[in-house]
């Protein structure tokens, strides 16, 4: 295994890192500008080619000029080379697969001059985060589909459309779709071919055996369907790989293995062709690429979007907890790994040796889980007009946001709403809120003339409704651009149904297309509307007018007041009373986007998926009524704010049972903080079961011991392995900034 993990990563060291690194004159570089020079008179030859067949046309060129890249001692086929080593399909460097995406991708804004300044500015001073009109990333391919049919089935599919075709622009979409499979095949068949020229050399026995079977495998699989377990590995990492390298799209997931494997591999013991021996030996060889790729150990920020789903349940609704789930977590934690993320289902009907299979590895310090609940999330999607056989397939994308696999989009990670910012709008809004105020015609308000707290919530809730509407018909007037700026027919080839509407998935051809709203600082605004209450309603210390004067001045000189602001009466901490706010208050950001459309004609759907948002747009966001001042942290997910810590599992668990997070397909996310060494496998297996009854969507542990992480914070080297869960994802906490560090060394500590 050192032997493949010295060779992933000399490769991956010799590739640009990221987009800034994809310097003149090195060979990535100049195939990106054989590329571009192709496909630049391609173009001017035709100018009139729908963008869709220009991108085929595209997928035929990088088929045509990449030269595999095979790893002597791996028996998989994925790296093309084509695209920075630290990314997994995003098309923003410049890679061949994002040439027509960084030529156009201007249009966006073409004749949308109001709506691109709204959101340009909404970004500028985090009201929103993430200004882009649509999502190019956390796509889930249709794995399923391909490993029961292969490519082949996909491409007859294709043909058979094509009399059915009703004008020129469904004929380009299913004639692209034709191009960019067989071009896909053509790509397999080079690595068969590569495998080949290298076996006439190669004399290790090792990297023999795993070249022979690229060599028999590449030109049949997924080609063809995979038919045994070795071919649907090698399947789920090709087709990952390669649809993010020719489509520029962040291809995140990487499968779910245990549900669509495991008859492949049961199949396999039957037959004599497979021992467990051997197939540990795959998942072992199958799980290493991408934390060499992403270099795990100096990396301060590894985003790696690689998501592997294990456990949940399959399409009949019957648990999934196999063979396959007991490799993969047992090899990830034995190779010390971070990436894929384990994102693990689970639901009441989940074996016990599952849940504590999982806590015995949270508990020992293998900070790489995000758990979530197919009991709330899979309702949550039925509710919003998706069957329930396609909801058992969801899965997460590059984090935790929900996608039905094989039928959807989602875009449920692309647009994070600064819920607490509101509050600065209405009561203290900076120089840098100005221009807001005046795009918007000024929706300053005469705070002496609110009589009372519900005179108050309403016209909160009003601008939260204002800004969230505008926000999404801002993004939806620029998104409708997006099938001339970056079509994806290889992809949407293999997404129901695509090929059945004759329509790209960028134009709304998949079964399901919505996109996402990811609320960031619940806690902190329910908090908030909590002090306002107490403070200048129910006690009546000070009025509105006085507590925006005193939040312009970020608390100065009002400590004792901004002590009571935090000894009211928190989210979290199991009190009614704000509890019942809570609830309120989702449920009415819930009917704010209910009926709007986005660039796909699909709906939007919430989550208080936060990723790491509450440190960063809390750095542009005032001080707030609850007693945070200027720039400090917001609450993460729907966990409990860090003002006045609590160290209580249960409040904050029965806090959240009064919340509907039906409303919320997009998923919900509690953070908590474990202590290192104080908890039994059965109290966590109990913690994780009691928080699934009560609906919370999505739990993600840290457990750590505060005391190691300011040790290996002094002494980097004694902890080289020592890994945290950040948000949505995990790192080595040495290869951390201190600040990353420190905020989580601050978290609350949960007993």
């Amino acid at each position: 295994m050192q032997m493949l993990t010295d060779e992933l990563t000399v490769f991956y060291r010799t590739l640009p890192g990221n987009y800034a690194e994809a310097v003149a004159g090195t060979p990535y570089a100049k195939m990106y500008a054989s590329i571009d020079a192709l496909m630049t008179a391609d173009e001017a030859a035709q100018p009139d080619m729908p963008a869709v067949l220009l991108k085929a046309r595209l997928h035929e060129r990088i088929a045509e000029l990449f030269e595999p890249v095979l790893f002597r001692h791996s028996p998989f086929y994925f790296e093309m080379g084509i695209k920075p080593a630290m990314n997994w399909g995003t098309p923003w460097s410049p890679m061949p697969g994002s040439w027509l995406f960084v030529k156009r991708y201007p249009r966006f804004w073409a004749g949308q001059p109001v709506a691109e300044a709204e959101l340009k500015l909404r970004q500028q001073v985090r009201l929103d985060n993430h200004p882009g009109p649509a999502d190019f990333d956390h796509h889930y391919f249709p794995f399923s589909r391909v490993l029961a049919v292969g490519l082949e089935g996909l491409l007859h599919e294709a043909e058979g459309e094509l009399s059915a075709c009703r004008d020129a622009g469904e004929r380009a979409f299913i004639e692209a779709a034709i191009i960019s499979l067989k071009a896909v095949m053509r790509i397999a068949d080079k690595f068969a071919a590569r495998a080949r020229v290298l076996l006439t050399t190669e004399t290790d026995p090792d990297a023999r055996r795993c070249l022979e079977r690229v060599a028999v495998t590449a030109g049949e699989v997924p080609r063809r369907p995979a038919r045994t377990f070795y071919e649907g590995l090698a399947a789920l990492w090709f087709l990952r790989e390669v649809c993010g390298s020719i489509e520029a799209l962040g291809a995140s997931v990487i499968g779910h293995p245990d549900r669509m494997l495991i008859g492949l591999y049961r199949n396999d013991l039957a037959a004599g062709r497979l021992t467990r021996a051997e197939a540990e030996d795959l998942v072992a060889r199958w799980l290493l690429p991408t934390d060499c790729k992403f270099d795990l150990a100096h990396n301060a920020w590894p985003e790696t979007s690689t998501t592997l789903m294990l456990g949940g349940c399959d399409g009949d609704g019957r648990p999934v907890f196999n063979e396959i789930t007991e490799m993969m977590i047992g090899q990830h934690r034995r190779l010390k790994l971070i990436n894929p993320k384990l994102n693990c289902r689970y639901g009441q009907n989940s074996p016990p040796a599952y849940l504590q299979l999982i806590a015995d590895n949270v508990l020992a310090g293998h900070n790489v889980f995000a758990l979530l609940n197919d009991d709330a999330l899979i309702p949550a999607n039925v509710k919003v007009g998706k069957s329930v056989e396609d909801c058992r397939h969801y899965g997460a994308g590059g984090c935790q946001e929900t996608i039905v696999e094989g039928v959807e989009h989602s875009a449920g990670a692309y647009y994070y709403f600064n819920l607490p910012r509101i509050l600065n709008c209405v009561l203290n809004p900076d120089a840098a809120l100005q221009p807001l105020n005046a795009l918007y015609q000024d929706r300053s308000d005469d705070l002496a003339a609110l009589p009372d707290f519900e005179a108050f919530y309403g016209r909160v809730a009003a601008w939260l409704r204002f800004f969230i509407r505008h926000g999404v018909e801002a993004r939806r007037q620029c998104g409708v651009r997006w099938p001339e700026i970056n079509p994806a027919p290889f992809f949407s080839a293999a997404l129901a149904d695509c090929l059945k509407q004759h329509r790209d998935y960028t134009a709304g051809g998949g079964r399901y297309n919505p996109s996402g709203i990811s609320l960031c600082g619940l806690g902190t605004l329910v908090d908030s509307l909590a002090a306002i209450k107490a403070l200048c309603f129910d006690e009546r210390r000070l009025s509105l007018p006085e507590l925006a004067q005193i939040l312009k001045d970020n608390w100065a000189g009002h400590e004792a007041l901004r002590a009571r602001a935090i000894a009211v009466p928190k989210f979290g901490h199991g009190e009614a009373a704000v509890d019942a706010l809570a609830a309120r208050l989702t449920r009415d950001l819930a009917e704010f986007p209910r009926g709007m459309t986005n660039e796909r004609g699909g709906p939007v759907q919430l989550s208080f998926f936060v990723y790491y948002e509450y440190v960063w747009t809390a750095g542009l966001t005032l001080a707030t009524p609850d007693g945070r001042r200027n720039g400090d942290l917001f609450s993460q997910g729907v966990s409990p704010g860090r003002l006045r810590p609590t160290d209580a599992i249960t409040p904050a668990v029965n806090s959240l049972r009064q919340i509907d997070f039906s409303d919320y397909p997009g998923n919900a996310v509690l953070d908590l903080q474990l202590p290192l060494g104080r908890l039994t496998r059965d109290a966590l297996t109990a913690l994780i079961r009691t928080a699934g009854g009560a609906g919370v969507p999505t739990l993600q542990f840290n457990c750590v011991s505060v005391e190691q992480l300011r040790e290996a914070q002094a002494h980097p080297e004694r902890h080289p392995d020592l890994t945290v869960r950040i948000s949505g994802l995990s790192a080595r906490f040495t290869a951390l900034g201190k600040e990353v560090q420190d905020e989580i060394i601050g978290r609350n500590l949960f007993v």
